[in-house]
Parts: structure tokens; sequence; C-alpha cells
């Protein structure tokens, strides 16, 4: 059931869990929830759509390093920032959880091995493709004999949801199901604690758009709203309750992450048909995959060896990539049932415009299963890199300006090691370089400023919109936000999922191993309900 506050009060009923957020993470806990029998409130502050007034609310205070995606990649509406995003899904690697010299000296409190049944259980729940990788016999439909081998490197292939708008997906869940309540124009302005040092979480704040408010109770409270505003929300009820039991943790809003994307070399390629057939995009029985390189470094590995993972993927620019771009939105929305926003008259000046095109689009998709690109603008190496964390990266809350509810706006002072992130870059691109060359596919020109290591190259870095950290996962509370079960040290009943419970970042988008961890909070939180 979708209550709207505009034009309804609340359900007078109790809830088992109620959800602050009505994103990705949340939507997904939530359906998980209700059918094992919980009943769940979700608290979206936004409404169906878009609309102004609630991403008003993402106005924040940046203080640091400049950051994009806290303005333009969070999204407030029913399936928050998933209706947004383009749907990739990636896993981390065993080495992310691990203590890394360099990186982090002590390991997550759960293992990758601990969290692999859960990215399959997500993979299902999503109905997401299966992976294909040297082991599996499509991959021969797609590279035929040999799987590409690029020495020192894992050539893995990212899969795509096809449908990413996680309010899309749940619909008739959300709508239906008896034990799952939707509040939209819902915005959580506090946490309030039981009297008497108990640990518990009484009631959520909530604020409605006209400004009053009211109190929403319930046994288990989990904030699944974005790591900006996860910090945000607990800055601010410690702020009001000093006796919270996490208002002396100086990991509250610590430990922010974003990913560095960068231009690493122009790419000139030596054998063209080999190298669009290995890492153009790929369309397998309706489901869409993306070629990626992963370095692989040795266990163990110290000193010269770079500490922190890098991605990287080939972009291609081509002259009629915007036409492309415009016709893929346009066949989206028709299979959606919408209608393109394009008149007739922009439809057809795409179409006319791929031209001569036409042909090996449809022959590469037809007999290579690829997404065709002619490249004719060039080729370009993209990484994607993870930064060392740091404590004093971190969210805080600005005194001098607060959101309509009275609320202190976020302050997000972004840093990033500068020297460890260049190194690792630089390492990656000479790398794929001297094995593309060594294989024949192409030579990699390195940006100059990159190859010296240069920090001044950061300036051609941006954030790749994967917010991490603020609450991380520790093993005590001089460690971390919350313990190995997402709980709030200190709490009974105060819970966090997202990205924002990560101690690191990996190289990957970051959604696939946050719904993986939300996954395994739903079956906790189940196992713990009271017969």
């Amino acid at each position: 059931m979708i209550v709207d506050l505009n034009h309804a009060p609340p359900p007078d009923t109790h809830h088992d869990v109620v959800i602050v957020g009505g994103g990705t993470v949340a939507l997904l806990l939530a359906v998980l929830l209700e059918r094992q029998g919980q009943r769940v409130l979700v608290l979206e502050t936004g409404g169906g759509s878009f609309e102004a007034p609630a991403q008003d609310l993402n106005e924040a205070t940046v203080t640091g390093r400049a950051h994009t995606g806290i303005a333009v990649a969070r999204g407030r509406a029913l399936g928050g920032t998933s209706n947004l995003w383009g749907g990739q899904l990636t896993l981390f690697v065993p080495s992310d959880f691990e203590a890394r010299e360099g990186v982090s000296d002590a390991p997550w409190p759960i293992t990758y091995e601990e969290l692999l049944p859960w990215y399959e259980a997500v993979a299902k729940e999503l109905r997401l493709a299966d992976a294909l990788d040297e082991s599996t016999p499509q991959a021969h439909k797609l590279f035929g004999d040999h799987y590409p081998d690029i020495p020192g490197f894992t050539l893995f292939l990212t899969r795509w949801l096809k449908e990413p708008a996680m309010a899309r997906h749940f619909r008739e869940r959300l709508q239906h199901a008896p034990g799952l309540t939707v509040l939209l124009h819902a915005h959580a302005t506090g946490l309030h604690l039981a009297p008497e040092g108990s640990g518990e979480i009484a009631s959520v704040r909530v604020a409605r758009p006209d400004g009053s408010t009211l109190r929403i109770g319930g046994s288990r409270f989990v904030l699944a709203n974005g790591t900006i505003e996860i910090a945000r929300l607990l800055l601010a009820s410690a702020a009001e309750q000093p006796e919270a039991p996490w208002a002396g943790n100086s990991w509250v809003g610590a430990g922010f992450q974003d990913h560095l994307e960068m231009r690493g070399g122009r790419v000139h390629l030596l054998d063209k048909p080999r190298f669009l057939r290995t890492f153009q995009n790929i369309v397998l029985a309706g489901h869409k995959y993306q070629p990626k390189l992963r370095l692989n470094t040795p266990a163990g590995a110290t000193g010269a060896e770079p500490a922190l993972n890098v991605t990287g993927y080939f972009a291609f620019e081509s002259s009629v990539g915007e036409h492309l771009q415009h016709l893929k939105v346009l066949v989206r929305s028709l299979l959606r049932g919408g209608l393109p926003r394009q008149g007739m008259g922009e439809t057809l000046r795409h179409l006319r415009g791929m031209g001569s095109a036409w042909v090996p689009m449809i022959v590469q998709y037809l007999r290579h299963h690829r997404i065709y690109n002619p490249a004719d603008r060039g080729v370009w190496l993209v990484m994607h890199a993870e930064q060392l964390p740091r404590s004093d990266s971190r969210i805080t809350l600005d005194p001098r300006r607060r959101d309509r509810f009275g609320v202190p706006l976020a302050a997000l002072d972004w840093r990033i090691g500068g020297a460890p992130e260049v190194h690792a870059m630089a390492a990656f691109v000479r790398r794929i370089g001297a094995s593309l060359q060594a294989a024949g596919l192409a030579r990699v020109e390195i940006d100059a400023m990159l190859d010296a290591e240069d920090a001044g190259v950061l300036a051609q870095a941006t954030d790749t919109y994967h917010q991490c950290g603020g609450a991380r996962m520790g093993h005590h509370p001089q460690d971390g936000v919350v313990d190995s079960e997402l709980r709030v040290f200190g709490t009974r009943n105060l819970y966090v999922a997202g990205a924002a419970v990560f101690r690191t970042s990996s190289y990957a988008n970051p959604t696939f191993t946050a719904m993986a961890l939300t996954a395994r909070l739903a079956d906790q939180l189940t196992a713990r309900t009271p017969a």
C-alpha cells in the first residue's frame, strides 16, 4: 500500500520494521522483510516522481574537493537514485574485505565468502543475467574458442539490470503486499530515544511538506536513506540528544569515499576488428554486459605494487554517438509503455543522423551480439579508481544553514590522498598499455601528467556518484559506527543499510555489495523477530 501524507494520515498499526528512505536498498529490504512475514513501513521524502521541493532538500555545503554527485546524483522520489542510474552491477573481490598494507590496517568484520551467497540471492531477486566468464559455455558465442587473454589482467563482464528503477521493478509488491506500507512525502528529521538509557529507538520524527510533524513508532529502525543523509540524520539526532549512544562516536560521518573517474590515455588500435569484438558492449539473450579490465595484483603485494584497486574500460567516441543515445532513450520509453519526450521531427533527425552506421550496427548486433560504435573520433581508456580511506574525509553539519524543516544542512569535506591514487592509476595504464601492445590489439598513449605521477592530474578526475562511508562497519565502537550485523553500536534496534557502512570502496559500483549486505540484514532481522 502506498500512502501520500499530502492526502491521508499514516495507518494506525504497529510496524515490525521502519525503514527510513525509499531508494534502492530500502525497497529491496522492505520487499524481502514483508515476504518473510514482517510488517514494514517505508518513509520516502519525495513523491512518486521527482519534485522540486523534495530535490531542494539535497542542498549541502561542500568545503573540500569539489563533488558533483552530492547535488545531481541523489534522487528524492520513490525508488530514489535508482531512477537515475543505468543499472550496472559488479561484485567486489575478496581482497576488498581484507587488510591491505597502505589502505586498511584491519579487514572488514565480514568476509567475501560470507557475503557471496547474498550476492547470488540479490541476482536472483532482481532477475539479473547469468555471469559470463571463461568458464561459461555462453562465452563461446561472444569470443569464439578462446576467452580473451590480456596478460596481467582479468577481463570481466559487468551486468546490467533490464529494469534499473526499483519502484517499477517492485511495483506490484509495493502496491498490494498486505504487510508493506510506503509513506510518500515523509521526511525524517530526527530519531527519538526510548527513556531510561535502554539503547532503543522509540520513534522517528517525520515532517510533512506543510511543515507539520508526527512521530512514527516501531520495533526496529533501519536507516537506508543514502550515505549523506544517514550521517546527517545521526549527527542531527545526536545534537538534539547528547545521550544518544552514537553521539560520541568519532566515526559518524567520517571515512567518506567516492571513486575517481579519469581518462588515462588515448588508445590507438592495431587490430580494430579484434579489439572491438573484445571490448564493445555486449547484448546476449536480451541482457547487457560491459567488458572491463582489472589488474591482477598478487596477494600480499607490497612496495611498488599499487594497493588500491583500479578498473578500466574503453570509451568509443563517434560522430553518431549523440543520435544513438537519443534513439536508445526513445526505445526505452516505448518499451516501458511511455511516450517519448522528443517530437517526431527530432526523432527523424536522429534517425537520419545515423547515416551509413545502420548496416554495421545491425550486423554487429545480430552476428556478434555487440553494441556497435564506429569510434571514428577516437578510443579512450577510462579508469575508476578506489580512493584511500581517510578519517578526515567526512560529512558534518553546517551550523549556519538549515533546510526548510529546521535541520542543519550536510557539509561535505571530501579529501583524497593524492599520491596513492595517482600511483595506482599510472601503474594501471602503463601495464595495460604493455599488455595490449604485446597482444597486438592496441597502443596506449598515456596522459603525460599521469605518466609523471604529477598529483595535479587529479584535477582531471571526477567523482562517480558512488558515495560510501560515514557509518562504517567496525569491530568495536572505536573502529566504526555499526557492527558486523549493521546495528549501530550501543543501540538495540537501530541499523544502517547501504554503502554508508563500507570501510573501503573497491573499484566497483557499490550498489551490488550494498544490496547483498541488505539481503543479509533482512535475513538477520527476520531471525530475531520474537515468536
